[in-house]
């Protein structure tokens, strides 16, 4: 049966990572009572924040997180979900955000 070779780590190539998460937040987004608050949340709010600004119209199909668990864990309080916390973003917005957010840039 073949094996597979062994990498070779060379000292003079960077190691990219995955996305480095502080938390793991699938406890959270994966709960009933998120998907219910979301889908409640998109239904108040159809536009994506950032586009109505750029004077676009496109449908919001993310709850977006104003702010990340470890800057403000009152957010993400399943018991206290709140509106304030939120913000409806298309998926562009919403990856871009979170890009900037995982890179450490604001």
């Amino acid at each position: 049966m073949p094996t597979a070779p062994k990498k070779i780590k060379r000292d003079w190539v960077k190691e990219y990572k995955p996305h480095e998460r502080v938390k793991d937040m699938r406890w959270f987004y994966n709960s009933h009572a998120w998907r219910k608050f979301s889908k409640r949340y998109k239904q108040n709010y159809p536009l994506c924040l950032k586009c109505e600004e750029e004077g676009i119209v496109r449908a919001a199909t993310v709850t977006d997180h104003i702010q990340t668990y470890e800057q403000n864990a009152a957010g993400f309080d399943l018991s206290n979900l709140q509106e304030i916390y939120m913000q409806p973003l298309c998926k562009t917005h919403h990856n871009q955000k979170s890009g900037r957010e995982a890179h450490g840039k604001k």
